[in-house]
């Protein structure tokens, strides 16, 4: 039986299990990765911020459409653009970087020692003649990678530690143009998604789970909501759950079966509520992406959202809300409700003194992607080993 089939069969197994399967992993045997935030630069404005955030998404996902988008961005370039975000660090070939986790995409790359120095800026750039365990790919293999045409380069292959997880002969990406990575404070990405999309050979946590590096291929997230507290800490958990990042009991949801076109994290979203009001059913599938940090979604459902927060604004770029607003919007995944505080419905730095810029807006081809204004609420499981994704009420950590 090939992989497809294979695939298949191990969906249709897996939505014969109940989605709301409670933590059975062990509490006690993880491994914290601490994760730092990347925040919001106040130089560019509201408007040219969405534009930003509107391209990058169209090129991350452009595949996802079965079509090849690319919008362009004015002095993309030029722009000193930062968003909130969350990334931490990995050693390649004994040189360390930063990396985005991104469960959003796939392959891992960060930029070349030969990229040039007005598209790298001051990144880490990776040295093969520093490494004595690097081996490039032969014949040659150069690559480009679907979220921005602009970054693409070679692939070579290397040890690749994470959190004290090393793994030998990793493929990566070693990018020479690298555009708009010049504008993030993080070096490259790790992609965490269920399957390879360009680079060839498996992805990280495939290896990982393959060679059972970990007694579960599981990776936990806790975002820091650094607005509600500012000691609250960010971390990732490689292997296992902290039962101290959370309230309650987590729960599960089965990935649909978009993921056998895309490999990446989607589960049902069934509904949204506004101070426990529904909107109506949404019934749609959402990607649960690490590397986005703001919410997206069809403009009729993301509409009917802002309708029901008292002073809301539509400028007929992107939705304002009172910076001051006590409405509490919640998710509902398989008729499971969480709730987004309404500090993470706000981007403060983005104000005209009374409205803020409000954290969910219109996908630029009406998909649902749940970013980290929704996971910032939440301590986030991503399962391989079940393929499955787990919630729970996310609490503050301050060590």
């Amino acid at each position: 039986m090939n992989y497809y089939w294979s695939f298949i069969l191990l969906i249709a197994l897996i939505q014969l299990i109940t989605f709301s399967d409670t933590a059975s992993i062990s509490d006690s045997n993880y491994i914290r990765i601490d994760l730092f935030k990347r925040e919001l630069d106040k130089s560019i404005s509201p408007e040219k911020l969405l534009k930003v955030r509107q391209t990058l998404l169209a090129r991350k996902y452009s595949k996802l459409f079965k079509r090849d988008v690319v919008i362009p961005l004015t002095d993309e370039k030029n722009l000193k653009f930062r968003d909130l975000s969350y990334y931490g660090i990995i050693t390649i070939g004994g040189q360390n970087f930063t990396v985005n986790f991104d469960t959003g995409s796939a392959d891992l790359w960060v930029p070349d020692i030969q990229c040039n120095s007005s598209q790298c800026g001051t990144h880490n750039r990776f040295d093969p003649t520093k490494s004595p365990t690097f081996i490039p790919v032969s014949p040659p293999n150069n690559f480009t990678i679907p979220y921005g045409s602009s970054v693409s380069g070679y692939e070579g292959q290397d040890t690749v530690i994470l959190g004290g997880i090393s793994l030998t002969n990793q493929t990566f990406g070693l990018a020479l143009i690298d555009g708009f990575n010049l504008t993030y404070e993080e070096d490259g990405i790790l992609g965490c998604s269920l399957q390879p999309v360009v680079l060839t050979g498996s992805t990280f946590f495939q290896r990982v789970k393959t060679q059972k590096l970990l007694n579960n291929t599981v990776i936990g997230f806790h975002f820091g909501r650094y607005n509600l507290n500012s000691t609250d800490k960010s971390f990732m958990n490689l292997g296992g759950i902290d039962s101290n990042a959370y309230v309650g009991n987590i729960v599960y949801h089965n990935i649909t079966d978009q993921v056998l076109f895309t490999g990446l994290w989607f589960i049902l979203l069934s509904d949204a509520q506004i101070d426990g009001v529904s909107i109506g059913g949404i019934g749609s599938s959402a990607l649960i992406d690490t590397g986005t940090p703001i919410i997206v979604g069809n403009n009729v459902q993301v509409s009917n959202i802002h309708k029901n927060i008292p002073g809301s604004y539509w400028n007929g770029a992107l939705w304002w809300i009172p910076c001051n607003t006590t409405s509490v919007v919640s998710l509902v995944f398989n008729n499971i409700s969480y709730k987004i505080s309404p500090t993470e419905l706000i981007i403060p730095a983005v104000s005209n003194g009374t409205l803020c810029q409000s954290t969910i807006q219109v996908a630029f081809d009406s998909i649902w992607i749940v970013g980290a204004a929704f996971l910032s609420n939440v301590y986030s499981v991503f399962d391989f080993d079940k393929m499955q994704v787990g919630f729970a009420e996310s609490k503050l950590v301050s060590n």
